[in-house]
């Protein structure tokens, strides 16, 4: 069986509420923080640190502050400091639930995983409608029962029964989130007193129908980074797949047409508690094919943005 980590993930701005002690920080607060996150983003992580550390030493009560620390060093690889960051977290803000997560991730990659479970539990009790945590508490579930039948292939190699399970929780463990733009949703800046800005449907609709014309867009143009860039970090991937196999897959069927044209129609939206469904009729037309299918988008909200969360045809 193919060993599969469980990774940071980004932090969906659906399960955001707020917290009345966090909800003010300085103008100079948010300003270094977006100079962060830009510097995590590039990669430049060794900067990040520098910028972070002197940030914290003129506040040490900033618990986002604190929180990109800990992200920072889990992309510089040191492992155990993160721990160490983000338990201190859990302890001193203990009603933010994106540490208690982070936290039982990297318990999960040393393969600790009922210790994993448990913190994963203590976010979803500190915030029930945190879908990072769920997802993770599933694929925890998901490698312990995998861990669960191999041992019983040692006992019996001819155990059919674990056989066939272990392939089935194979194939269902293709989870392969983002490591890099990990946010903190729980701590948000307060713009109207005691209230959160939601779309309506219509406007949600709108903004969908808009994303699906760029995707498309895209794709015609052959444009691959506006192209991928469409699809979320916790993308459902075809025969599973890592995520830099389907680029590398995607890019290979894509950019070698010479014309690619696409047309949409029948266009259908559900709404779906935190995701939305698009069906709709695709007929594509490049070269000497022209094929013609019923496709399907999901999309997910990830940082205030939607994005290809699973993608079918048939």
């Amino acid at each position: 069986m193919k060993n599969k980590n469980i990774c940071l993930v980004p932090i969906l701005i659906g399960c955001i509420f707020l917290l009345s002690p966090f909800l003010s920080h300085a103008q100079s607060d948010k300003s270094i923080i977006e100079e962060i996150k830009v510097l995590l983003k590039n990669g430049s992580y060794d900067d990040a640190e520098t910028l972070t550390n002197q940030s914290i030493e003129n506040n040490l009560n900033n618990p986002e502050l604190l929180f990109y620390r800990g992200i920072i060093e889990t992309n510089q690889g040191k492992k155990n400091q993160a721990i160490d960051t983000f338990r201190d977290l859990t302890e001193r803000f203990p009603q933010l639930p994106e540490p208690f997560n982070n936290l039982a991730v990297l318990y999960a990659e040393k393969g600790q995983f009922r210790l994993a479970k448990e913190i994963l539990e203590q976010a979803i009790k500190t915030n029930p409608s945190y879908l990072t945590a769920h997802i993770n508490l599933g694929d925890i579930f998901t490698k312990m029962a995998s861990e669960a039948y191999n041992k019983a292939l040692e006992i019996d190699k001819s155990n059919n029964i674990a056989i066939t399970k272990l392939s089935m929780i194979t194939q269902l463990f293709n989870y392969n989130p983002n490591t890099k733009n990990t946010i903190m949703g729980s701590i948000i800046e307060k713009e109207e007193e005691g209230k959160t800005i939601q779309l309506s449907k219509k406007e949600l609709k709108r903004n969908i129908l808009s994303l699906i014309e760029n995707w498309k867009t895209a794709w015609e143009n052959k444009n691959m980074e506006n192209y991928l860039k469409s699809y979320s970090s916790n993308f459902i991937y075809p025969n599973n797949m890592s995520r830099t196999q389907w680029e590398k897959y995607r890019t290979n069927r894509i950019i070698p047409k010479k014309i690619i044209n696409i047309e949409i129609t029948n266009i259908k939206i559900k709404f779906k508690k935190e995701k939305i469904k698009v069906t709709f009729t695709q007929n594509y037309k490049s070269g000497k094919l022209n094929q013609t299918s019923n496709k399907s988008l999901t999309f997910i909200e990830e940082d205030g943005q939607w994005f290809i969360f699973e993608e079918t045809s048939n």
